[in-house]
């Protein structure tokens, strides 16, 4: 298991605040490398990422080092947060001849690669430090079980800020560019540790059939917050 991650170990680091906004557009990219090809994707991101910066916007948010997924198989080598201005500029980099120039390059370096796009509902702000859980949900819904699910998220949810969850933001997905990973849902919340987020699960089975009864797929998947500044 691995440690758990609380507040006060992240006391030292220096905070963050990010800011979901309705006017933007957050991908969230996964990434499985083939074996022993990291550095060469690596190399790939310091020449494709001068023209999504300099050209589209992108702002990269945060890296997440995957600790444990679960639900599904959603835990990829690399995974990342970006916002974009808009999805046109996410599509505009994309049919970008020098981009398109690079992504063979990339595609031969990986095994999996999973790009979504999600917009939020409302502003929503949240602190973060290196080292936070930040776990990262997506479900797939039966049809004409929406409402059956928002249920149960009433009813888990009081329990679960009880054992040290902070929701963060709901996901509204847009378009998946790759990994055609187009959940109805999705969403990001904090938590304390895998501790607590452990100790929730085992209180609220019984509640979970309803959930799952929902749902065709759930995707869960917790990870470790990284900053390029931390240790700085």
């Amino acid at each position: 298991m691995e440690p758990t991650v609380t507040r006060a170990d992240a006391s030292s680091k220096s905070i963050h605040t990010i800011t979901f906004r309705p006017d933007r557009v957050y991908e969230v990219t996964g990434i499985w490398v083939r074996e022993g090809q990291l550095p060469g994707l690596e190399a790939y991101f310091e020449r494709v990422f001068p023209i999504a910066l300099g050209d589209y916007g992108v702002r990269p948010l945060f890296a997440l080092e995957p600790a444990s997924a679960y639900r599904g198989d959603f835990v990829p080598d690399v995974l990342f947060v970006n916002e974009w201005p808009a999805l046109e500029s996410f599509q505009g980099f994309l049919n970008d001849p020098r981009s398109r120039a690079l992504f063979p390059e990339r595609d031969a370096l990986v095994e999996r690669l999973v790009v979504t796009q999600y917009q939020v509902p409302a502003e929503a702000s949240i602190e973060l430090a290196d080292g936070d859980l930040l776990e990262f949900g997506a479900m797939w819904i039966k049809p004409g079980r929406a409402e059956d699910l928002s249920a149960y998220y009433e009813g888990v949810m009081p329990l679960a800020r009880r054992h040290g969850v902070r929701p963060v933001t709901p996901l509204s997905p847009v378009f998946s560019y790759r990994g055609d990973f187009l959940p109805d849902r999705a969403g990001l919340n904090v938590w304390t540790g895998l501790d607590d987020f452990e100790r929730f699960t085992r209180e609220a089975a019984p509640l979970f059939a309803a959930r799952d009864d929902a749902l065709e797929r759930l995707e869960v998947t917790h990870s470790f917050v990284r900053f390029p500044d931390a240790g700085k």
